[in-house]
Formats: structure tokens, C-alpha cells, sequence
């Protein structure tokens, strides 16, 4: 088990840069501001390798082409309902409204000032999904916002990813309750339309770690269409 910790944790950017001049100043900057700065310098790498943690905002700076840009994105907008911070090379107002479309919700148009490249981060980790949320909690397990982590009754601590964190929340705001795959979905995702198998995925890494950690057998109910906290 984790020791109980009162530090919280730092909101994560994870950014994918391509150029070597620039992905160290983008890194540092964060860092300077108390966020995790977690970089990927190698495009081919992001579109191929799942994200193990999902972070609290996604910044694109590649060099690549625009069709390369726009499929990272749909990769991760498949993933996470964190906000998607692109930059792009010119003003190519159809390139901007695809990337929206591929679930961007900005898009930056280079060259950008170091000043004003700190700005929009610090706008936007503000309105982050992982921003703290009401607390919920049964006489078996509470949910501690500040700490991104469940508790149980005597004291045991949790550490939960952004993903793992919203789906429990919002499992837990109702107990007992059957919230169904697309309700789901489009909550702790921000999708239209349930992808079953990333949805059976994360319950499983979600219920398996309530388990080996606190000891307490099936919180997280399949249900048909969906699935439900129980508390008892």
C-alpha cells in the first residue's frame, strides 16, 4: 500500500516536439512553473506508443506534415477528454478547421513568444478535465480531488491516473446507479459514441488496482450496457 502523502500532485503536459532547439525551452518554462513538462521529441514514437498515464494537457509542435499532425490528434482526442493545444506553421484556415474538427481545442499559429507560450498553458491547465471535483465517498471508500487518489475507511491511500480518477468519480456521484457505456463515454471521455474495448480496458486496470490495494472485492459492477459502484 501508498503511504497517505499531503502533496498534490502536479497538473502534466506532455508535449510532442520535434525540434531540438525548441522542446528543451518548452520543457524548462513549465517546469518553472511547478507542472510536470513530459516530452516526446520523436513523432513516429507518439504515433505509435499508447500513453501509460494520461496527462492534463497535450501540446503538438511538430515540424512534420499536416496529415501527421492531424492523426496525432485523433489519436489522442480517442484517448482523453484533456484539452489539445496544436501549433501550426501558417494561417491555412482549412488545415486550422480540420484539426478542430480531429478534436483540437486550440490551435496556435508560429512563430509564438516564450511569454505568450506559458500564457495559454497556464489558461488551459486551468480548465483542465483533471481540475478537482465535488468529493464522493461510502463508508467503504471516498474520493480525495486534491490529492487525485481513494481513500478507504482506515486510512489506505490510492493513487489514481486522470482517466481512472474521472471514471471512479462519476461511478461513485450515484452508487448502485447503471451508468451506461455512451453516458460513459461521453463524460469521462468526451465522446459521442462508446469505444467498448478502451472503456473495458480502463474498468479493468481501475478494478484490478482497487482490489490489490485495498483489499475490497468488487466495488466496480458489469452490469448489462454498462456498469455501477456498489457499496455494499
Amino acid at each position: 500500500m501508498r503511504p497517505l502523502s499531503d502533496s498534490q500532485p502536479s497538473l502534466r503536459v506532455y508535449i510532442v516536439c520535434d525540434q531540438s532547439a525548441t522542446a528543451p525551452i518548452w520543457g524548462y518554462l513549465i517546469r518553472e512553473k511547478g507542472l510536470a513538462a513530459i516530452l516526446e521529441t520523436v513523432v513516429q514514437r507518439a504515433l505509435e506508443h499508447t500513453l501509460e498515464d494520461l496527462p492534463d494537457l497535450i501540446v503538438i509542435d511538430i515540424n512534420g506534415s499536416h496529415s501527421q499532425r492531424v492523426e496525432l490528434c485523433r489519436k489522442y482526442r480517442a484517448l482523453t477528454a484533456c484539452p489539445i493545444l496544436l501549433f501550426v506553421p501558417t494561417n491555412n484556415e482549412n488545415e486550422m478547421l480540420e484539426a478542430y474538427q480531429s478534436g483540437v481545442d486550440e490551435c496556435v499559429v508560429k512563430p509564438i513568444s516564450p511569454a505568450i507560450f506559458l500564457a495559454k498553458i497556464q489558461a488551459w491547465t486551468r480548465r483542465s478535465w483533471s481540475q478537482p471535483m465535488s468529493s464522493v465517498g461510502t463508508a467503504r471508500l471516498r474520493l480525495d480531488p486534491s490529492h487525485r487518489s481513494a481513500l478507504t475507511g482506515d486510512g489506505r491511500e490510492v493513487r489514481l491516473t486522470n482517466l481512472e480518477f474521472r471514471l471512479l468519480h462519476l461511478l461513485m456521484s450515484r452508487p448502485g446507479n447503471i451508468f451506461k457505456a455512451d453516458e460513459i463515454m461521453q463524460t469521462v471521455w468526451g465522446m459521442e459514441t462508446a469505444d467498448l474495448a478502451l472503456l473495458k480496458n480502463v474498468v479493468y486496470r481501475l478494478r484490478k488496482k482497487l482490489e490489490e490495494e485495498t483489499g475490497i472485492m468488487q466495488l466496480i459492477q458489469t452490469r448489462p450496457g454498462g456498469y455501477s459502484f456498489s457499496e455494499s
